[in-house]
């Protein structure tokens, strides 16, 4: 079992009625977390993706997590 932190940004945090909680999981894959997150708010199902970040890197594949990782689910964005 390892403990994470979540943050929810924009959109996200209106689903999810939060901006950050600790969990307790068993889960220890980003995606195993996603399908978690997925089951517990489905309306994440029915959105736009999103971008994640693990200790405040941006990710696209797949990782193991650890005891204490922060985890950032951030809705799409743009710069210039």
């Amino acid at each position: 079992m390892i403990e994470i932190r979540l943050f929810y940004f924009g959109w996200i945090s209106d689903i999810t009625q939060c901006k950050e909680e600790k969990r307790i999981l068993s889960k220890m894959t980003i995606n195993e977390i996603l399908d978690e997150l997925c089951l517990h708010y489905p309306k994440l199902n029915e959105r736009e993706k999103y971008r994640i970040s693990v200790n405040r890197k941006l990710i696209t594949e797949n990782v193991t997590l650890s005891q204490g990782d922060e985890i950032a689910l951030l809705p799409p964005f743009s710069g210039g």
